[in-house]
């Protein structure tokens, strides 16, 4: 077909009435949607075809129309999914395996939705009514986990140190780019606010480009900046989407395909067995000759006193003796000591609590609360507290006096463990402000908190987190009957952790507004200690000493959130 070209002066005006000409003011918006649908489902046949493990859902098949709203906060806790996939609860908890068999048949077909995916690539700079931090921490948690225990199957006899190196590399913000990058994902971040007129303007209609002359100083019509870490960010929210709207083994194949060290295979390409716990000397020995030791070790030290405590009968009890001693100890010969268990139980912990706030909270908390409530519950002082409050401590297996001393002291603090309160007493009243005023302390709650964290031994926590690995192991990857034991150990910290977490001190201080004056050594003395100045948004000046500029600076942090809290607790007394 020709062009035909008239002359101005033989057209005729023709009015546009209002309803037309709202229309046309939405045009640029409605033709924003179109081409980022357009990118979406470019996205949608790119997994599809890379997995190759569900068939691509046809667009008549999905819901409509697509929301761009917040997937975690529908009414119901799960995503928009197409309508002939069966409803399934949130994260379910089930066997943690490597096997494809596990996956209901019924939903094999599960995939991304356009929300879904839409959501993972929106950073909260496009001011849209959504943004993928909610995925991006709980993708995190589950990379975390399934690194973990890719390392823990794949290198038996590995160090903890080893594993931590070996996971630290895989899940850096450097290596998540580089996954980016190699499997094209990058062109999909969606960044910048759409401006469409003003000085500001960086919109370009679809089939538009810009002039030659104006390519240098046009950019912002094409170009999007973003850091490195946008993009790391990314790949965790695309392993969150993929995880609540398919189901663990769909995102286990799709962070495979990522290029993440996620399966343990061996050079057959088939998932190795997982390690045993016993020593390397004695695991080849006569099974019979080392179940009767085992047995009798077992028997000797009462370790079924912590079965009954924790409700949970082990089947292998090699678990049970390896998760409760101590790299100090030489007594136990049968059994490896609970590092590497502690190293799988603390990706796990955190996987499962971050999970328990999703599917429970999901409406009421920000990405940065949950992070908030992961540490929170997650860190040292609340897990050596609930071991001691369980009187489990007393059963760790070590030969070391200094660790002795610091249990025994800790164990006996009497304004954190009173006589006179038993296990659920303990783990009840934790920030509990009546329990405060009955023990009529002049301890606040702060300082309880803050006390608590700074006292307890490491050695606590890492046990705990060994008895998550061990239970796990045993129970066959069994994440249900993880969460059922440790969660009545936990749910009183979860729910007073949503109101008030425990924040990290120099966090907490941050984000007040307070900032750094001055860091320096003091060599005065036979020791040397290391001396942090900080300054509150009010002036007020305040110091920190400790052994190292880290601890000085929590120190310091510490008596100035001290003292703010003090203020305004003051103000509200008055008020």
């Amino acid at each position: 077909s020709q062009l035909v070209y008239y002359p101005i002066e033989l057209l005729h005006y023709a009015p546009v009435n209002q309803a037309d000409l709202k229309l046309f003011y939405k045009l640029p918006s409605i033709l924003v949607r179109l081409t980022q649908l357009h990118w979406i489902e470019q996205l949608r046949r790119l997994f599809a075809s890379k997995l190759q493990i569900y068939s691509l859902t046809n667009v008549e098949q999905m819901r409509t129309p697509v929301a761009f709203s917040d997937c975690l906060t529908k009414i119901d806790h799960r995503p928009v999914m197409p309508l002939f996939i069966t409803r399934r609860p949130l994260l379910p908890l089930t066997l943690l395996t490597y096997n494809s068999a596990t996956i209901n048949n019924d939903l094999t077909n599960e995939q991304p939705s356009p929300d879904i995916l839409f959501q993972a690539i929106t950073r909260r700079s496009c001011s849209e009514q959504m943004d993928n931090e909610n995925f991006e921490v709980l993708g995190d948690s589950f990379l975390k986990l399934m690194v973990s225990m890719a390392l823990y199957y794949r290198y038996p006899s590995a160090s903890p140190g080893l594993l931590t190196a070996k996971k630290i590399k895989q899940i850096s913000n450097e290596n998540l780019y580089r996954l980016a990058v190699q499997k094209q994902l990058k062109n999909y971040l969606n960044v910048k606010k759409i401006v469409f007129r003003g000085k500001d303007a960086n919109w370009l209609p679809p089939g538009y480009k810009i002039n030659e002359p104006e390519l240098t100083t046009g950019q912002q019509y094409s170009h999007q900046n973003a850091k490195r870490k946008a993009f790391s960010d990314m790949i965790e929210a695309f392993i969150g989407a993929f995880l609540i709207s398919t189901n663990y083994i769909t995102t286990i194949k799709f962070m495979d395909w990522l290029g993440l060290d996620v399966m343990p295979n061996n050079t057959q390409d088939h998932v190795v067995e997982p390690p045993s716990i016993l020593r390397s000397n004695i695991a080849t020995n006569n099974n019979i000759q080392i179940n009767e030791i085992m047995k009798k070790f077992f028997a000797d030290r009462v370790f079924a006193e912590i079965e009954t405590k924790i409700q949970y009968v082990f089947k292998n009890k090699a678990y049970l003796i390896a998760a409760f001693t101590h790299p100090s100890n030489y007594a136990n010969r049968i059994t490896d000591c609970y590092e590497r268990l502690e190293f799988l139980g603390d990706a796990l912990l955190d996987f499962l609590v971050t999970r328990h706030v999703f599917v429970n909270y999901n409406q009421n908390v920000t990405p940065g609360k949950v992070t908030d409530i992961r540490q929170d519950l997650s860190n040292n002082g609340r897990l050596a507290y609930i071991l001691v409050a369980c009187d489990l401590h007393k059963k760790i297996l070590h030969n070391s006096t200094d660790m002795f001393s610091q249990i025994s002291s800790y164990a006996g603090d009497e304004d954190l463990f009173p006589k006179d309160q038993s296990t659920d007493e303990y783990l009840s009243k934790w920030m509990n402000l009546a329990y405060l005023n009955k023990r009529k302390t002049s301890i606040s709650i702060y300082d309880l908190d803050q006390w608590a964290d700074s006292t307890a031994p490491k050695a606590l926590a890492d046990v705990f987190e060994a008895l998550v690995g061990a239970i796990f192991l045993d129970s066959g990857n069994c994440l249900a009957t993880v969460w059922r034991v440790i969660e009545p150990l936990l749910r009183k910290y979860i729910d007073q952790s949503i109101i008030h977490p425990n924040l990290n001190s120099i966090r907490s201080f941050s984000e007040h507004g307070g900032k750094l004056i001055k860091e320096s050594i003091d060599k005065g003395g036979d020791t040397q200690m290391a001396v942090c100045i900080v300054q509150m948004p009010n002036g007020s000046l305040f110091e920190g000493r400790d052994v190292n500029k880290k601890l000085a600076k929590a120190n310091a942090c510490r008596k100035a959130m001290k003292q703010h809290q003090h203020n305004e607790n003051m103000f509200q007394q008055t008020g």
